[in-house]
């Protein structure tokens, strides 16, 4: 990870910037952060690689500082996604108060912050709402301490939502903080809108940053695929890929634990090439949130998501997307192709055809969510996932015949 971080930074050192990187990132972080504000375009290639290894280091520096050494996929799906959003949503500014908002509350809560190292990685994704509060009416000192003080309630409350709110999807949407935090945004957006604060629904997107996030990602997956092949064991590896490509994936799902590092890692590698040349057979050009998807996705393949529970729900989200005539370019529909993979232990458990449905399900609730936080939220589609999730499955429960992988 520490080389990854460095590797990162250097690659962003010789990529375009906007004027010089150093003033390009200074002007990041005094930006708000709605979703959907691509970092390219508002800072920069660049800057916003820059940005993508320092959120590197933190993952690294927080894991060693806690001994957390003996790599797991639950780590694996946290530096993912927050390194992700490290591309659209999130910088230091805007994280710091929120991690040290779950350290305050495992400190009051008498719980090492250990255990929830990880869990501090996942609750940034709220960053916006701080950004929200500290620039949208002018920098103050009254403004950056509000903004502050939110993210110290946000870290703090998260942890303890997201143990209560995993018994309403029943861990069938793998995001669990997403839809937690989707709720947690809705009633932010709800009490600043009270006190007349309004938010305004802005998209902002770069179109010149495919090539570079092209060869970025590609090589992340060879270097995944790399780790896994060296001085490789084929015949035990074959039986342990099987065994993993079989499993439901429902939460918790530590491919990392069960099947060691090597074939989670393959795993990790095959579903993001996977994932990225869809992407280019659907002639979608790649920009910072899809570049957050495409991360999401390597990460979870570490803990819960592989190609015949992720593809189900893909191709429901394409057939979405054709019944409601929407062209596989938008913004809308890529990030439903790839963070509603969110769905995968349905496609595991109850089968294809569900997977299909919940995808279908979820390209268009997710249309619909967006409005209840307005971008507050990063995890629109884990929000709208735990919707779906929690729809679906007592209706697939009370039926006498289900159809499931094997655990």
């Amino acid at each position: 990870m520490l080389l990854l971080a460095v590797g990162t930074f250097i690659f962003g050192l010789l990529t375009p910037a906007k004027t010089n990187w150093w003033s390009d990132y200074g002007h990041l972080l005094t930006q708000q952060t709605y979703l959907i504000h691509d970092f390219f375009a508002v800072a920069g290639i660049a800057a916003t690689f820059v940005n993508v290894a320092l959120h590197l280091a933190i993952a690294y520096y927080l894991n060693i500082r806690n001994q957390l050494t003996r790599l797991t996929g639950f780590q694996m799906a946290a530096i993912g996604i927050f390194v992700g959003h490290s591309f659209f949503g999130t910088h230091l500014v805007n994280i710091l108060p929120i991690i040290l908002g779950v350290i305050l509350y495992a400190k009051l809560s008498h719980q090492s912050f250990k255990i929830y190292t990880s869990i501090s990685l996942f609750t940034t994704c709220t960053a916006p709402a701080v950004s929200y509060v500290m620039f949208s009416h002018g920098v103050s000192l009254f403004s950056v301490l509000g903004g502050f003080l939110l993210g110290l309630a946000l870290g703090f409350v998260t942890p303890p939502l997201a143990e209560a709110f995993l018994k309403f999807h029943q861990g069938y949407t793998l995001y669990n903080i997403g839809f937690t935090s989707g709720i947690i945004g809705l009633f932010v957006y709800a009490c600043l809108r009270y006190f007349r604060f309004e938010i305004p629904e802005t998209q902002l997107l770069s179109t010149e940053a495919h090539d570079y996030i092209l060869v970025y990602i590609f090589s992340i997956c060879l270097l995944m695929l790399g780790q896994a092949l060296i001085r490789l064991d084929f015949q035990d590896f074959r039986v342990k890929f099987i065994k993993l490509s079989h499993r439901v994936g429902r939460l918790p799902d530590d491919f990392v634990i069960k099947y060691g590092r090597k074939t989670a890692f393959f795993n990790m590698g095959l579903l993001g090439l996977v994932y990225l040349s869809l992407l280019l057979v659907l002639g979608i050009r790649l920009n910072g949130p899809i570049a957050g998807g495409l991360m999401s996705i390597i990460g979870f393949a570490g803990f819960g998501k592989h190609l015949r529970n992720t593809l189900p729900v893909a191709f429901g989200v394409i057939i979405a997307a054709c019944f409601a005539d929407e062209p596989f370019g938008t913004i809308g529909f890529s990030l439903s192709l790839l963070f509603g993979t969110s769905l995968a232990p349905l496609a595991g458990y109850y089968g294809i055809i569900v997977g299909m449905i919940a995808g279908f399900f979820q390209f268009n609730i997710t249309q619909s969510v967006i409005d209840l936080h307005l971008g507050l939220c990063l995890y629109n589609n884990g929000f709208s996932s735990g919707f779906v999730a929690a729809f679906l499955v007592p209706i697939l429960e009370s039926l006498p015949r289900r159809k499931g992988s094997a655990e």
